[in-house]
């Protein structure tokens, strides 16, 4: 479908009663065949259905100053929420911080934390964790094998050595940038030794918890010491902050007890890549150049990625819809993995340890249901891209913290991104204790998906499909990035003689105030079609009379060009060579070609692959990003190109040819699906 802008069509966007649009996307699955991503053939909750929290929070418990003193509308809340749910643990950013501000200097150490003190102080921390008997501590340690592999991470002050003190005590990191000690190691220093003396040593260690699995040197660094940096504060260079990471990984990594920690960076805000003076000057000047100087040492990379739904200074004093959900998340996730290839040869993990929409046209304003659905839609989109690649990202995490009271804005604005909220909150709604915000949806909406990946697809890009066969259950996932309702037509094959005992569908969708709402129906038998809401999410349990037979594989492979980054002049031909494609006697595969190019330019480039000329589709994922001038600056995406199969060979040849200037390439991947049987679509 001709891309339309959100400009043009929010008017019919939430009228799904009524409104949709006219043709009928078709999407079909067929249950007996396997979707294998390399070896990874099933979901993973712990990867993917995951909290901005961890298991030591007090704000999962009422009546406390993380509380307000107010109590939770459910006294057993952790309890009911992950195992109703199937939620599992994600991220702790302030516990490290906190045991900082504990640690005087080391005497015969300056400019390090105390290693006596930190002995003790660790000791003390994981003694209580196990032996104090309150209904609190027996409830964190009854979630504990939730919190497997936990992601802990510094901020940037107090840690970033620039003479800013710890809490009230009066000392600071080491600032000396010597070849003896590089920059950043007592900081590394002090990482290490929270990481190895406030946890278990290892299994037959009777003390404390598990040891967080992941390590980020850094949360989102540029922002406040580079791009933005507070009162009083240097502009720190992009290379000293890059090569920071190395001193932390090399401390952590000198220590054999810590052999099980995996570090990485440099958590990205905001991977703008096709930015600048020039096209993809951000990427040059920051990603690529951090994994050029600090790549090698990280054990994974890690990135933010949010939608910016509401973006104040848009012409006429309207707000901007700045997505990343849909071509401009594939371009950048294709962008980073293809130059991890090209430079190494292997492609390191991503980890997204916070993803969702930012709110700035919603700062200074009090929480509604509204609000709470800029954040949904992102969400759902997001993990639809994120499944496709279950091989290369480690895991996922929706930034949805719990009460978040450390963020308050005001005594009467909360911070804004939270699970619970107060009841008086709500619009007619009275008294002090804590209920769920909308944001609980996520999880209601996503709390039975398991089991095998099988083969799914749409006939339109703006809609996702995705499939799980566990025992007689099927989970038909779809998602729409439109922003009009969808017909969607459906086709389930590959079931046989098996019949379907029931049919359950979640919807989650804005109604016509644009609150989020999720129905929950029955249905005896599946339908041939569905209304799929603008922006939404569907997921269908089909339940059968017998275990559903898989005994046919789509086993999907990425391959990726060399070059990265070329910039693009009028009738130029660009030469890529893909090689070593494992071609199967039935299959498909897509070319994917990442583009940043100023609104106006072709996005229909000449392409042909082994000689043989391809149709490009005018169609991508999402919306045409310039959106009536309300969108992104620039185009930034994916155009997925299908190839007829027998084009496809061991090494592949591809040519391609803008016919006008500007802009670049960024990346050239090709999706190769292997089937085992053919399939028509």
């Amino acid at each position: 479908m001709k891309k339309r802008s959100l400009y043009c069509a929010v008017s019919s966007a939430l009228l799904l009663s009524s409104t949709f649009n006219v043709h009928a996307v078709k999407v079909q699955f067929n249950i007996d065949t396997k979707h294998a991503v390399g070896q990874f053939d099933s979901f993973d909750r712990r990867k993917f259905i995951t909290l901005h929290s961890s298991n030591t929070e007090s704000d999962w418990f009422g009546n406390n100053a993380q509380s307000l003193n107010a109590p939770n509308a459910d006294p057993d809340l952790m309890t009911h929420f992950l195992e109703d749910y199937d939620v599992y643990f994600g991220r702790d950013t302030g516990g490290m911080k906190y045991q900082l501000t504990q640690l005087p200097e080391d005497s015969a150490k300056p400019g390090y934390a105390s290693a006596a003190t930190a002995t003790t102080n660790g000791g003390g921390v994981k003694w209580n964790y196990t032996n104090i008997t309150t209904a609190q501590a027996k409830t964190m340690r009854k979630h504990e094998g939730r919190n497997s592999d936990l992601i802990v991470a510094a901020q940037q002050h107090p840690y970033y050595p620039d003479g800013t003190k710890i809490g009230n005590q009066n000392w600071s990191f080491s600032q000396r940038d010597t070849a003896a000690e590089p920059l950043g190691t007592a900081m590394g220093d002090y990482m290490a030794q929270f990481l190895q003396k406030y946890f278990k040593s290892g299994p037959s260690d009777s003390l404390g918890q598990k040891r967080p699995t992941y390590v980020e040197v850094m949360n989102e660094p540029l922002f406040e010491l580079h791009d933005f940096p507070h009162t009083g504060y240097d502009k720190e260079s992009l290379y000293d902050i890059f090569r920071l990471h190395n001193s932390v990984a090399d401390v952590i990594n000198a220590n054999p007890a810590l052999n099980d920690v995996k570090v990485g960076g440099f958590t990205v805000a905001f991977p703008d890549y096709e930015k600048g003076s020039q096209f993809f000057d951000n990427w040059k000047q920051r990603d690529k150049a951090f994994l050029d100087i600090a790549g090698n040492k990280m054990d994974f990379i890690s990135m933010h990625l949010y939608d910016f739904p509401n973006f104040p200074g848009g012409p006429g004093g309207q707000h901007q819809i700045q997505y990343r959900k849909g071509s401009n998340m594939e371009a950048t996730l294709d962008m980073v993995e293809q130059y991890m290839a090209y430079k190494w040869g292997s492609i390191k993990p991503l980890v997204i340890s916070e993803y969702g929409s930012q709110l700035q046209g919603s700062f200074g304003t009090k929480w509604t249901p509204q609000r709470d659905w800029l954040c949904l839609k992102a969400m759902s989109s997001m993990l639809m891209s994120f499944m496709e690649r279950p091989n290369r990202i480690d895991k996922a995490i929706p930034f949805i913290p719990l009460k978040a009271e450390w963020g308050r804005i005001s005594d009467t604005i909360p911070y804004y991104w939270r699970l619970l909220r107060q009841a008086k909150e709500g619009q007619g709604e009275t008294g002090e204790q804590w209920v769920y915000t909308e944001m609980v949806k996520f999880y209601q909406l996503w709390s039975d998906i398991k089991g095998t990946r099988i083969d799914s697809w749409a006939s339109d890009m703006d809609i996702q499909a995705d499939a799980y066969v566990d025992g007689k259950d099927v989970y038909l996932v779809l998602n729409s990035l439109e922003f009009s309702p969808t017909n969607i037509d459906l086709s389930v094959l590959g079931k046989g003689s098996n019949n379907v005992t029931g049919v359950n569908i979640k919807h989650l969708y804005p109604n016509a105030q644009g609150k989020p709402v999720l129905d929950n129906s029955n249905r005896t038998k599946l339908p041939s079609s569905v209304v799929l809401g603008s922006e939404s999410t569907m997921i269908i349990k089909v339940s059968h009379q017998k275990n559903v037979v898989i005994n046919n594989i789509n086993q999907e492979t990425k391959h990726y060009a060399s070059a990265v980054v070329k910039n693009i002049a009028a009738n130029a031909t660009q030469f890529f060579t893909i090689n070593n494609v494992d071609k199967g006697a039935n299959g498909e595969a897509t070319l994917r070609l990442g583009v940043g190019r100023p609104h106006g330019k072709s996005l229909t480039p000449v392409v042909t692959v082994n000689g043989n000329r391809v149709a490009i589709p005018t169609d991508f994922r999402g919306y045409d990003q310039k959106n009536g001038g309300l969108g992104r600056e620039r185009f930034f995406g994916v155009i997925e190109i299908p190839v007829p199969y027998n084009n496809i060979k061991k090494t592949n040849n591809i040519e391609v040819t803008f016919p006008d200037s500007g802009g670049a390439v960024s990346s050239l991947t090709l999706q190769n699906f292997k089937m085992s049987k053919r399939i028509t679509r």
